[in-house]
């Protein structure tokens, strides 16, 4: 496995899933641009780290990511992943129902000298929502 596909997967094991914030340092560079950060909300650092802190680990506990592919061309990394977790505090206006979610994502991350510099993504948040709605 090529050194950058390794900085993603531990991104993926250590701060998504363990919210090692630390770690979150030692993985994203302070210039970070975040081009999929919704409007309004800052593409640096802080904002991306506010999605993880703020949104993600308010609204599920238990989280574990399954990475299905990775490519990586030009020191991009193209992941195809799971991001499940049980539904444990309001996520998108819709409280806690303790349902298991699973959450599909493909995100395309930028490495440098073993840090993220971009990063953009699309995450099925419309799918997610669904599985919480459902009876």
């Amino acid at each position: 496995m090529s050194k950058n596909k390794s900085v993603v997967r531990r991104f993926n094991h250590e701060v998504i899933e363990n919210l090692d914030m630390v770690a979150f340092s030692d993985l994203v560079s302070p210039e970070f641009i975040n081009h999929s950060a919704p409007l309004g909300v800052s593409k640096g650092p802080d904002g991306f780290a506010a999605f993880f802190t703020n949104v993600l680990h308010q609204a599920f506990t238990d989280i574990k990511v399954l990475i299905h592919d990775q490519l990586e061309e030009n020191d991009k990394v193209a992941t195809r992943k799971t991001i499940e977790g049980t539904h444990s505090g309001p996520f998108f206006g819709h409280a806690k129902t303790g349902k298991r979610i699973f959450i599909q994502v493909t995100d395309i991350v930028h490495v440098k000298d073993g840090k993220y510099i971009e990063h953009w993504g699309s995450a099925d948040i419309y799918g997610a929502i669904a599985q919480i709605s459902k009876p």
